[in-house]
């Protein structure tokens, strides 16, 4: 793979170039990584991946708890920040990509920053932490989403969440449940029971106010790891995952949002984006 460009961001004619000469991010940009499903559409604008269950993000969180399956500590369960999900391309925005071919120059370039997967143990109290942070700061039903916050996670197929915008940021969890377990807070010690996350490690040296995280890379204890194929990045652990996925057969069976990972109550529901 080419190194991932800095991304410089350049306003012209309305589009954004992260680079001069508009070049793939990828030696193979026009390979098939996966299908988005027949009668169904991928939404890439900021209230659609950082204010709901979004379908990429989604697939991007799955992959990172597949990565770490066949190791001697896999995961129980996988995050992104909507943060890293971008709807502009190298010479072009996409807020909407419709029911077909993903190739995987397009999923490098809406995961564009190369963030490293990491793999750690968490506190019952830290996962309940982190979630609260997450959803913070959606907006109420009552309100106009406007500036949703990139700190929202995407969650794996292992998440279950319900959270209620009308409650006070901090205490809007009403249930969590990781693998059919249910936590609460304050939660048991982690010597009584771990909850190992795979993410970025962006996330998890504290970035995007995910402060309950800091030191937990550095604490041997909670045995970090970092994935060892596909150079360890992100976007390519998720090209990879949806390559050999059977959302790769065809349109019909291709990949599209999950409503049940997290639900909402009393939240702002963001619109269709316009292209």
């Amino acid at each position: 793979m080419r190194a991932l460009l800095v991304a410089i961001v350049i306003s012209t004619s309305g589009c954004i170039a992260y680079n001069d000469q508009c070049q793939p991010l990828v030696d193979n940009p026009s390979d098939r990584v996966a299908f988005i499903a027949s009668g169904t559409e991928l939404f890439l604008d900021r209230p659609n991946t950082r204010h709901g269950n979004n379908a990429l993000g989604q697939q991007a969180a799955d992959s990172l708890v597949w990565v770490f399956s066949n190791t001697d500590k896999p995961a129980d369960f996988g995050v992104v920040n909507g943060g890293g999900l971008r709807a502009e391309g190298l010479c072009v925005t996409r807020n909407i990509i419709g029911a077909g071919p993903l190739t995987n120059g397009v999923l490098h370039e809406i995961m564009l920053f190369g963030n490293l997967a990491q793999a750690v143990d968490l506190s019952e109290d830290q996962v309940y932490a982190m979630f609260e942070h997450s959803v913070e700061r959606l907006y109420s039903d009552t309100e106009t989403i406007a500036s949703p916050a990139g700190s929202f996670l995407q969650v794996s197929n292992e998440v279950e969440l319900s959270v209620d915008c009308s409650l006070p940021a901090g205490s809007r969890i009403t249930s969590l449940k990781i693998k059919g377990e249910t936590l609460t807070t304050p939660g048991r010690p982690i010597a009584q029971k771990a909850f190992r996350i795979a993410t970025s490690d962006y996330i998890l040296k504290g970035s995007d106010g995910y402060t309950m995280l800091d030191g937990v890379r550095d604490d041997a204890s909670r045995s970090l790891s970092t994935a060892q194929r596909f150079a360890g990045i992100d976007s390519n652990i998720t090209a990879a995952y949806l390559k050999q996925s059977a959302f790769n057969s065809d349109v019909g069976g291709g990949f599209k949002v999950d409503a049940s990972r997290i639900t909402f109550t009393h939240c702002a529901i963001p619109a269709r984006p316009s292209n």
